[in-house]
């Protein structure tokens, strides 16, 4: 047996066992926090608003405040996972619907880009109109969380969940 099979078989000896692992074991799952500033007197959308104020339909809080929608980078996991769980769709289809929604002339802008959760945090923090995304375990005291359909990241029924997945479903 060469190297390259005997890493092999010692890979899959030291990770087969993690292919059984209790439940407990298993990965939580990973909810995705929406944020807004503090002083933002919404605290609650239903997902179909959620959606539209990403989708760029709704362009303004109800106080007529005007919506800054947030999103990671181009090309970052993070926001092509925002666009799967908020808008259903991949971040080339995404990325159309607001060229066209452009085009229309119904926007004048699209998503502000932002390179990092913290730095996400810290630009709708000091932006009164914005509303970004991160995932609920980095989420910072600065920012209100918003509850969808009623609830909160870490409830069962929160609708911007990933389910969970045991380390040997973890891709690397």
């Amino acid at each position: 047996m060469g190297p390259p099979r005997r890493a092999l078989v010692v890979l899959l000896l030291v990770a087969a066992p993690l292919a059984w692992a209790e439940p407990s074991m298993q990965t939580p799952s990973l909810s995705l926090a929406i944020i807004v500033h503090p002083s933002n007197p919404v605290d609650n959308l239903t997902f179909s608003e959620l959606r539209r104020i990403f989708m760029l339909d709704t362009q303004t809080w109800p106080q007529g405040r005007k919506i800054t929608v947030v999103l990671r980078e181009k090309g970052q996991p993070e926001r092509a996972e925002a666009i799967r769980m908020i808008c259903g769709l991949t971040e080339g289809d995404y990325d159309k619907h607001i060229l066209f929604r452009t085009f229309q002339g119904s926007v004048n802008i699209g998503p502000r880009s932002i390179q990092s959760a913290a730095a996400m945090q810290r630009f709708v923090y000091s932006a009164p109109g914005a509303i970004g995304s991160v995932a609920a375990d980095q989420l910072e005291t600065t920012v209100k969380v918003l509850r969808i359909d009623g609830v909160l990241p870490g409830d069962p029924r929160y609708p911007l969940r990933r389910p969970s997945r045991g380390p040997a479903d973890e891709r690397p």
